[in-house]
């Protein structure tokens, strides 16, 4: 837990350099245009399609006769305009989320590897292909979960919790690979990645927090490379000084 809180504490210091703060801000403007004109767009057979999705359903139902009982009409209607400007919102996270894990995170790697981490050896056990492949294969899969858990979403409780986790899930699949990517060779990386999916995870999930808070939301892409860079690095420093207090196999001994 401390290495956590460390690696977001650094995070936050690391974010309000000008450097720093313009790759926040970019990709959300790129993602704001772009799934602002798409919503607008196809606003009205959107909504037209949760709401008919919803409509034959327990939850749809009583979605309808929850707002009967307070005398609102079309009550469906509003719940269905909700989730779609929620599911535009998610969409404008991911896809900056993908913008700076693509483009942005070898400048957020070397930024907090010269600060902090200035000797760490560089093993290159990954590609930026390997990077670019790891976006596109987390983008597809939030995508897709997110979809398939819409209906979830006429559920109170679950109308916050569904999304915070996706954005959690994505967030830590995303990042984590382009942290290591040039430090790590493949075994460490994996070897951290079993060791540590469980804090990834929570880094992932905390910084999404913001999504709630606007207009911090903004931070959650870049706040999100800049903590897993961090934590990550951290880690494969560590482990390495694992390795190199392990007692060496004398030449010749048996196993």
């Amino acid at each position: 837990m401390n290495d956590i809180a460390r690696a977001l504490g650094r995070a936050l210091v690391s974010q309000f350099h000008p450097r720093m703060l313009w790759l926040a801000v970019w990709p959300f403007l790129v993602s704001l245009v772009l799934w602002g004109v798409t919503g607008f767009v196809f606003r009205h057979p959107a909504i037209a399609w949760i709401e008919q999705l919803a409509a034959g359903s327990v939850i749809g139902s009583s979605v309808e006769t929850g707002f009967s009982w307070f005398g609102i009409d079309g009550g469906l209607g509003l719940v269905s305009a909700v989730i779609y400007t929620g599911f535009l919102f998610a969409m404008m996270v991911l896809s900056a989320l993908l913008i700076i894990a693509v483009v942005a995170m070898p400048t957020v790697v070397e930024h907090v590897a010269s600060r902090d981490f200035p000797t760490l050896e560089r093993k290159q056990g990954g590609t930026y292909l390997g990077s670019v492949g790891n976006a596109i294969w987390v983008s597809v899969a939030f995508l897709v979960g997110f979809v398939l858990t819409i209906p979830l979403w006429l559920i109170a409780p679950l109308a916050v919790l569904v999304p915070l986790l996706w954005w959690g899930w994505a967030t830590a699949r995303m990042f984590r690979y382009d942290a290591l990517v040039a430090h790590a060779s493949r075994d460490e990386r994996e070897l951290l990645f079993a060791r540590h999916g469980k804090a990834f995870f929570a880094i992932g999930t905390t910084v999404s927090l913001l999504n709630f808070v606007p207009p911090l939301f903004f931070l959650v892409p870049i706040l999100g490379g800049l903590a897993f860079t961090h934590y990550g690095l951290r880690a494969l420093q560590q482990l390495r000084l694992e390795r190199d207090s392990l007692p060496s196999t004398p030449t010749g001994a048996s196993a």
